[in-house]
């Protein structure tokens, strides 16, 4: 750790972490106040030893003559664009729910509209203070002797270790946004014009919007210092409805960062009591992190009552695919799974980095495929059906899954597909007495179970 560098207070910090470290006994969990963007399908396992680092969750410097930010792992977007926004400056990649924490989005894999130019999220991390399972923390860069940990790091989930602090590279940005909205009717036209324009030098934000009914909506962003007025997406209208009666929306740029927070991307009901609560609830409601907390209170309640055997179930994914496979991708998810008139998400992602357990192609072009809702189980078919038509089809064309959410896959082809051989190889070395679980155990071995 860099402690000629850092800020003492954080320095203080990691020094009373390390002398309040549990003792060895079952495996270590982070105990987060944040709220949780992991979307399993099965429960998580709860046992073990706790750790919390609550108290890591600032932003210590902005340097806008690097274009760098240092900041703790659990801070939470919210704060980062609160601080850097003001200052005119963004991360190269910025989340779109506010309660997603820097580090959880590194260790995951974090994309945004702006993936076409500045990859993923961990594209734009240059440093970061890992805090080992073993109660070590270790700084790491892409060319220093813990290089290994540090092209790891994404698609890790905490298992190699914790972010305590990163340092990340910025961009300039305006405190507008101008977004034009244009529309097609079939797929190919679609994504050529998704593709021509992530070679744009004047758009900053590509992304689009597409329905089972066969339109196409494509969203280019471009900042701007004013506009001629602004939209409200927390009161008035629903962001991804407000995109398909418009060809020009203006908003403020954090609105637009955080643009499927207030909704929970498509999911807050549009019937009366929830237009009243739009329209009235205080503003610390009308957030992703309310919405999650109510919905596990209101599942715990299902339970209780024995409610369990639901007609609904998650999609919540995402794929992606090297470009020339996208139409394809698109034409299957549009045959095969049913939306109930609820959107696709779509985003051109450029890979800058090849990271170790997320293998994609540096410069190559992916399309990124989400789908964030719940949906009826198909009559006849097994659990999760389209979870896993939609993973087998990814595959099948080249391309790879993100695991925030629920995978099916069995051992031996998850490390196949996700470099095991390297995990492990790493795990021993900076996790030798296994105190964090592995990979495989926390991301997908119980929906493996579940299957069983």
């Amino acid at each position: 750790m860099p402690r000629d560098r850092v800020a003492p207070d954080y320095r203080q910090k990691v020094d009373e972490l390390l002398k309040s470290w549990p003792d060895r006994g079952g495996p270590l969990r982070l105990q987060k106040t944040t709220v949780s963007n992991l979307f399993r399908y099965q429960p998580r396992e709860s046992s073990g030893r706790q750790l919390s680092l609550a108290g890591f969750n600032g932003v210590l410097s902005l340097d806008a003559g690097s274009r760098t930010l240092e900041v703790e792992g659990l801070a939470t977007y919210e704060a980062i664009v609160a601080h850097c926004l003001p200052q005119g400056w963004l991360p190269l990649v910025t989340p779109e729910l506010r309660h997603i924490t820097i580090g959880g989005a590194t260790v995951g894999i974090g994309i945004e509209s702006t993936g076409f130019r500045h990859g993923f999220v961990h594209d734009g991390l240059l440093e970061a203070d890992v805090l080992l399972p073993g109660g070590e923390v270790v700084t790491c860069t892409a060319g220093n002797e813990h290089a290994g940990l540090f092209h790891a790091l994404p698609n890790s989930y905490g298992t190699l270790g914790y972010i305590l602090r990163a340092r990340i590279a910025l961009h300039r940005a305006a405190p507008y946004m101008h977004l034009e909205i244009r529309e097609f009717a079939n797929p190919a036209a679609y994504l050529e014009a998704m593709r021509d324009a992530t070679e744009r030098d004047d758009v900053n934000f590509v992304e689009g919007l597409f329905f089972e009914d066969g339109r196409f909506f494509l969203m280019l962003g471009r900042y701007r210092d004013a506009v001629p007025r602004t939209d409200d997406i927390l009161r008035k209208n629903i962001f991804y409805k407000l995109i398909q009666s418009r060809e020009d929306i203006f908003l403020r740029t954090e609105d637009y960062i955080f643009r499927y927070d207030p909704e929970w991307f498509w999911n807050i009901p549009d019937t009366w009591p929830y237009a009243l609560f739009r329209r009235f609830a205080p503003r610390r409601y009308r957030n992703s992190g309310f919405y999650t907390r109510h919905a596990a209170r209101r599942q715990k309640r299902r339970e209780r009552a024995g409610k369990t055997d639901l007609p609904t179930e998650p999609l919540i994914q995402d794929w992606e695919v090297p470009w020339r496979r996208a139409e394809e991708l698109v034409s299957f998810c549009l045959e095969q799974v049913e939306l109930d008139g609820r959107p696709w998400a779509a985003v051109p992602i450029r890979a800058l980095r090849q990271p170790t357990l997320y293998p994609v192609t540096p410069g190559e072009l992916y399309f990124n495929l989400g789908s964030y809702c719940q949906v009826r189980r198909p009559a006849g078919r097994p659990p999760y059906h389209y979870t896993r038509i939609m993973d087998r089809k990814c595959f099948e064309l080249g391309g790879i899954k993100m695991l925030y959410s629920s995978t099916f896959l069995a051992e031996q082809e998850f490390d196949a597909r996700y470099n095991g051989a390297a995990y492990h190889e790493l795990k021993r070395r900076y996790d030798s007495h296994a105190d964090a679980p592995t990979l495989y155990r926390k991301v997908a071995m119980a929906a493996q179970q579940d299957q069983n």
